[in-house]
């Protein structure tokens, strides 16, 4: 006798006799197991006895059929251990049958039987000492590949993952994409049902008596309600950087010492996919949809990472533990990053409402300068600010944060949006890393629509930021992107480029720059302040003689220059 056990998702768990040769379930009424959802379709799934076993057969269900979280795309055995995934219903088989018995144990020691694989058109006899997986189910049928205590295991590992995937079906607000916080009701049914599949794996053997259960456990529940093995490790004061890729193992860079590859890694990339958001989530940079995630997170640590699907198609992540939470220039000066009359020209520049352009290369830290320089901005004025996940100027009451990233329900496209803020008068416009969508708006603002503007974009050199710009807001190709270029040029103030320093540091503001177009259309890069190193070997940031000329023409228009930058 075989029974179909139905649990239902926040409902009641029901039996149903399975005496036939077949069990139909959908949503008509003319199935076996009538289950009346629209996620299920009018008749879904077959579980059929064939050849001494029960297969489960997708009828083309729209929204598939899953057994142990896998889709079913062929007819795949069920045994009693397996859960069947129909919408929002698990359905799983008992009964005294041996149709749906779990695979064998392994062969007692001393039993030698050479076993076959057929892989890549070639058949390869197998050794004893090696795992054989049922390709039908995902079910292991020996635990000859668990290694010696203390040594990572790929078994393991998908013992693993085919929990964390079952409880996260089961408790779906797990999951820091659907919900912010996880509740201690959700805490509890999450640990129980890891006890109970852990059971459940090892009754049918799939699970050797030697495996040894709580570090599996703890290792899953980690997984599942913390941030994995990042927990400790973002704890440790010792620790600066860490980088994961993928299911691979975690590399940490100490204080003092080389940098390590642990013994240490997550049990699938969808784990460590859940503790990139769940980091990310629980400090406010995670965004529906966003792939790229980049903000400041706990301990210390600025959080940098990519979720597929994209080009390196495995998830990444890299925390880099910061000296401050860079709030203000002032903060940027106390690391080096650039000098205290650097500080306050840009200072006197955001508050006269200037057109100023930030312009980094790859590997500084761009959005972490922009944070500084926007909060040096007069909270008093009218400011909108653009960045990827609209967070940038949180906490600015009366200020317009503007999100990049296309929402499912944004009913109004960006450069509508942008055109109604300029249109109604702002003083600033900001924009962090300029795209495709906001250039045009970003130009218009530089160009006058907008009293000033501040923007940062990628550039090895302030030619390469002007020229960029141009063609980020415009179609045009080639040498017509030249006369944009000289008008942009001729309506920025400064521009602040940013690299590693002139020794090594993280971040440096290498030159504040006068971008200046001569009577013919050639344009002059006027340095106003440069970084370089003293005669003692120490970074050091001088003026100009461009700078007395700069502040000149300042006070010709009005501007109250503070006496600090006069005597420079």
């Amino acid at each position: 006798m075989i029974t179909v056990v139905v649990h239902e998702k926040g409902g009641q768990t029901q039996r149903f006799a399975f005496e036939g040769d077949h069990f139909s379930v959908g949503r008509e009424d003319d199935n076996d197991l009538v289950l009346d959802r629209v996620n299920v379709s009018k008749h879904h799934l077959r579980f059929r006895r064939h050849e001494g076993k029960v297969e489960c057969i997708d009828l083309e269900s729209t929204n598939g059929t899953y057994i142990n979280g896998r889709r079913v795309s062929a007819p795949r055995i069920v045994r009693r251990t397996d859960r069947v995934y129909v919408g929002d219903y698990i359905l799983m088989l008992e009964g005294d049958e041996a149709s749906i018995n779990a695979a064998e144990p392994p062969r007692p020691p001393g039993e030698s039987k050479s076993r076959r694989r057929e892989a890549g058109g070639k058949t390869e006899v197998l050794p004893d000492f090696v795992e054989l997986v049922d390709d039908q189910s995902g079910v292991f049928t020996s635990a000859q590949r668990v290694p010696a205590a203390g040594v990572e295991s790929t078994y393991l590992d998908r013992i693993a993952n085919q929990i964390v995937t079952s409880v996260l079906h089961s408790v779906p607000r797990l999951d820091p994409s659907k919900s912010s916080d996880i509740y201690d009701d959700d805490r509890e049914q999450a640990l129980t049902e890891i006890d109970a599949m852990i059971a459940d794996l090892r009754d049918s053997h799939q699970l050797e008596p030697s495996v040894e259960i709580a570090p599996l456990k703890e290792r899953i529940a980690l997984e599942l309600l913390e941030y994995g093995p990042l927990g400790e490790m973002m704890r440790d004061a010792e620790i600066r950087e860490i980088q994961v890729v993928g299911a691979g193992p975690i590399h940490v860079i100490r204080e003092t010492g080389p940098a390590d590859r642990l013994d240490v890694r997550f049990t699938s990339e969808r784990s460590l996919q859940l503790a990139i958001r769940r980091i990310a989530r629980k400090r406010g940079i995670l965004v529906e949809g966003a792939q790229v995630l980049e903000g400041i997170v706990e301990h210390g640590f600025y959080l940098y990472a990519l979720l597929p699907p994209h080009a390196a198609k495995a998830p990444i992540l890299s925390l880099r533990r910061i000296r401050t939470d860079a709030n203000s220039l002032a903060s940027l000066v106390q690391e080096q990053v650039l000098s205290a009359d650097m500080r306050e020209l840009l200072a006197l520049l955001l508050k006269e409402c200037r057109r100023v352009v930030v312009c980094a290369s790859g590997g500084v830290n761009l959005d972490r300068f922009m944070r500084a320089v926007v909060n040096e901005i007069p909270e008093q004025l009218r400011v909108a600010c653009i960045s990827d996940t609209g967070r940038l100027s949180h906490g600015r009451r009366g200020w317009i944060q503007v999100r990049r990233l296309k929402d499912p329900s944004d009913t109004i496209d960006l450069s509508s949006v942008l055109g109604v803020l300029l249109r109604g008068g702002l003083d600033l416009l900001v924009s962090q890393q300029c795209g495709q969508q906001d250039a045009a708006a970003v130009i218009d603002a530089v160009a006058g629509a907008s009293r000033g503007a501040v923007v940062s974009l990628w550039g090895i050199n302030t030619a390469h930021a002007l020229t960029r710009l141009a063609a980020l807001g415009s179609t045009m190709a080639g040498g017509a992107l030249q006369p944009l270029t000289i008008s942009l040029a001729h309506a920025i103030d400064v521009v602040v480029r940013l690299n590693s320093g002139v020794n090594a540091e993280a971040m440096q503001v290498l030159e504040i720059i006068e971008p200046h177009v001569h009577a013919d259309g050639t344009i002059e890069y006027r340095p106003l302040f440069a970084a370089g190193k003293a005669a003692d070997g120490s970074t050091e940031f001088k003026a100009t003689l461009s700078l007395p000329r700069f502040l000149r023409t300042l006070r010709e228009q009005g501007v109250d220059v503070p006496p600090r930058l006069a005597k420079v």
